[in-house]
């Protein structure tokens, strides 16, 4: 082999050996970890003391560590990383920590504004967002978690898990451009009820919600508006959450092409709303496999606000409905389209009763009230027992010792399934 052919294929091999250089110290860079503590969080300790400085010296990809600790700041997110608090990787629904153990952020104006595409935000306690945007000095962002990809030209596909978000006007403000998927699950998003705009929601969506999916969540006790407010968006799935003691569950306008399933809906508060209520213009949605339950006013309603933007191609299949005082499922007179007879499809679901929903198309049906000017709604075939497919409904608390007697005792699975008659008694008698 002559010299020339000797130096090309050194060069080659010194270049090859360079670009893997090059590339393990990228690799290197983008899984830095960057650390974060203050006095609160002491024994633990951080290089940072604020997470915003942290995100200021932060490379695209890095994962921020926030130790246990309370860090009063309005974080601005404008790059992609991954923001870990104490209690990453822990369900919120269920964690039973101290607040000394959790990374408690709570800033009036706002907690976390997202304005970078695939940010990650697991493991805090987010709260204490308390000042209106609509009022001086104007500076409030109105939500724990605040995202906007219009404002930010940025896209989405965030992911919010393993959070506790309480105590703001809106839990969160969430909007996706349907570029990147966009995740919240496995959050207790609980008592947003300060007052401002959209205040008394636990995720609110108004610029376009697409691509998403809500998830494995409980919301709690937001009473004002909803657990769920999107007001224009398509592809979104809401599955296997539970709702309970909200003013309703879910609240859309101009949603098409979604999936509400697999959740437990019980104990909404607002006699004048519904738990699942449409108010025009949504479309290809498929509501299966839940339980709705127990609310103070309806399951389902459906109807035209726009006007001239009725609702249409909804299916609604396996759930469990029961324990509704106006109506299991109500659709306003135009609220559907085709206003034909039978085109919406409300068939195999269980009203509570074994002889079907209470409808004059249906003598003797004895279940939950269906409200239909139009006759729109085909329910027959109707589930005799309760669907499998679905959360199983909440029934109890017994409320006097009769109750208990001749077996009903095994009746009761709220607040807890009893071991006996005796057992099922000294509830009523203590309360415990």
């Amino acid at each position: 082999m002559n010299s020339k052919k000797i130096a090309v294929l050194r060069a080659l091999a010194l270049t090859f050996l360079l670009g893997l250089i090059i590339f393990a110290t990228s690799a290197v860079a983008a899984a830095a970890t960057l650390t974060v503590g203050n006095a609160s969080s002491l024994p633990c300790t951080g290089t940072y003391s604020t997470i915003s400085a942290a995100v200021a010296a932060a490379l695209p990809g890095d994962t921020i560590q926030v130790c246990p600790g309370t860090y009063n700041e309005l974080v601005q997110v404008n790059k992609t990383l991954t923001i870990l608090g104490a209690q990453s990787g822990v369900d919120a629904r269920t964690r039973a920590v101290p607040v000394t153990s959790e990374s408690v952020v709570s800033n009036g104006d706002g907690d976390f504004q997202i304005l970078a595409d695939k940010v990650v935000i697991d493991g805090f306690t987010i709260q204490g967002v308390v000042n209106p945007a609509n009022l001086p000095p104007f500076t409030g962002l109105d939500a724990g978690i605040w995202t906007n990809p219009g404002f930010s030209g940025t896209s989405g596909g965030h992911q919010i898990r393993n959070n506790i978000i309480q105590n703001n006007i809106v839990g969160i403000y969430l909007n996706n451009d349907g570029t990147f998927a966009t995740h919240v699950d496995h959050n207790l998003i609980q008592n947003n009820n300060s007052p401002g705009p959209a205040g008394g929601t636990g995720i609110y969506s108004d610029l376009g919600l697409g691509n998403a999916t809500i998830a494995a969540n409980k919301f709690v006790g937001n009473t004002v508006e909803s657990a769920i407010d999107v007001f224009g968006g398509s592809s979104i799935t809401v599955s296997n959450n539970e709702f309970a003691a909200n003013r309703r569950a879910i609240g859309w306008g101009g949603v098409t092409t979604a999936t509400i399933s697999g959740n437990n809906i019980h104990n909404s508060t607002d006699l004048a709303t519904a738990d699942i209520r449409f108010f025009g213009g949504v479309s290809g949605v498929a509501i299966t496999c839940n339980n709705l339950s127990n609310g103070a006013g309806r399951g389902i309603r459906m109807d035209d606000e726009c006007p001239g933007c009725p609702n249409s191609s909804i299916n609604i299949n396996n759930n469990n409905i029961s324990g509704y005082p106006v109506a299991g499922l109500e659709v306003d007179s135009g609220g559907y389209f085709p206003a034909t007879l039978g085109s919406l499809n409300a068939t195999n679901n269980w009203w509570g009763s074994s002889t079907g929903p209470t409808i004059a198309s249906n003598p003797g049906g004895t279940g939950e009230p269906i409200i239909d000017p139009d006759g729109v709604v085909n329910y027959t075939p109707f589930r005799t027992t309760l669907s499998s497919c679905a959360p199983v409904p909440q029934i109890g608390p017994p409320t006097n010792k009769d109750q208990c007697k001749n077996g009903g005792w095994q009746t009761f699975n709220t607040p807890r399934t009893f071991k006996n008659q005796g057992d099922c008694i000294q509830f009523v008698n203590t309360g415990k």
